[in-house]
């Protein structure tokens, strides 16, 4: 478990140098051809707005990043859903990630936090707890002059 910083945890940031290395060791360590593999996700504004005031509506503590990826049964049925950005095929077999509120339930700080009864929304619509997903992903819609993508 990491240890907070007793002065200021929103100072939790590193030097643009080494998130560089970061990214490189990342890239290297994929097992695919340079360009076939999911550099970075890229997240609206919008998106990232409604994912913190849910995190205050919610009372939540933190958001969770998980590590997905698309795969072409997987596309299909985001792609069946009534709401949302369409995923395109390209995404196949390529990672992405899924954004979760998280808040302490029962004691237990950092749990995830879902609400089950879709009935209480009216059927098939996005619950406000379910995982924010559909970011755009790079090596489509990149942003190759980065320090992070050298």
């Amino acid at each position: 478990m990491f240890e907070k910083d007793a002065k200021n945890s929103t100072k939790n940031t590193i030097p643009v140098g080494i998130a560089s290395q970061m990214t490189a060791a990342f890239r290297k360590s994929q097992n695919a051809e340079k360009g076939t593999f999911t550099k970075a996700a890229w997240f609206p504004a919008e998106q990232i707005i409604s994912l913190t005031k849910k995190l205050t509506e919610f009372d939540g503590d933190g958001i969770r990043i998980y590590f997905g990826r698309y795969t072409d049964d997987i596309i299909n049925q985001i792609n069946k859903l009534d709401y949302g950005d369409k995923i395109p095929a390209s995404y196949a077999e390529m990672d992405t990630l899924l954004l979760v509120i998280t808040k302490i339930i029962e004691g237990k700080p950092r749990t995830d936090y879902f609400i089950d009864n879709g009935d209480i929304y009216g059927g098939p619509i996005p619950l406000p707890t379910d995982p924010y997903n559909r970011s755009s992903l790079c090596p489509e819609v990149c942003d190759n002059d980065s320090q992070l993508m050298l």
